[in-house]
């Protein structure tokens, strides 16, 4: 019986932390990728609920919200840390280089339109997003004001998105897409960019 007894309580106690663990959340997931695909799965939430004020809250770009039912995070990526003056530069370069392809357009011959439109699209999507990224930092924390030295984190998420609806066609289709997001000090986690992972920009630095 003491053997038994004794074999009963290890087996009680290994039930008990597992349920410490369930009720705590304990994971192999460090609490700030957490904190991360938390903001993604609330910002997913809002645009399945079409919740306007909830998407503005949480983003600073424009999305076709209409026909998404959902998504989920396949892949967090690394926390990559720039200051607010590089992001400037970022974002004047990528002007600079969207107005440049904007003319290449305007100029190509008949053979090369239709290169020159992507490229153009390509480059427009860049600067909208380092400009994104820019706003969202004053909605992350509102009450901070950063100067250019000051330090603010990105991180890219991979993301499942399923659509339904007639532009779709009679099934709902799930596509990958890449979800940016950025955060100031003390702030809270806000949407930049969300593109599917053909059309994704490819920042340098966020």
């Amino acid at each position: 019986m003491g053997r038994l007894a004794a074999v009963a309580a290890r087996a009680a106690m290994i039930a008990g932390v597992a349920s410490i663990a369930l009720l705590h959340g304990c994971s192999r997931e460090a609490p700030d990728v957490r904190e991360a695909r938390l903001a993604a799965q609330r910002y997913m939430g809002a645009l399945e609920r079409k919740d306007l004020e909830d998407i503005r809250a949480r983003s600073t770009c424009a999305v076709s919200y209409q026909w998404v039912r959902g998504g989920n995070v396949l892949q967090i990526g690394e926390s990559h840390r720039l200051t607010m003056g590089a992001l400037d530069s970022l974002r004047e370069i990528a002007a600079r280089i969207h107005r440049s392809a904007d003319s290449a357009f305007v100029l190509a011959d008949e053979s090369r339109t239709d290169a020159a439109h992507q490229e153009a699209l390509a480059k427009s999507r860049l600067h909208s997003l380092y400009h994104n990224a820019i706003r969202a930092v004053t909605k992350s924390n509102p009450d901070t004001l950063l100067h250019s030295s000051g330090e603010v984190e990105t991180r890219a998420l991979r993301m499942r998105v399923r659509y339904s609806g007639a532009p779709v066609g009679k099934k709902p289709a799930d596509t990958e897409q890449i979800l940016r997001m950025i955060r100031a000090p003390a702030g809270k986690w806000i949407v930049f960019s969300f593109f599917s992972t053909d059309q994704d920009p490819h920042p340098d630095g966020v």
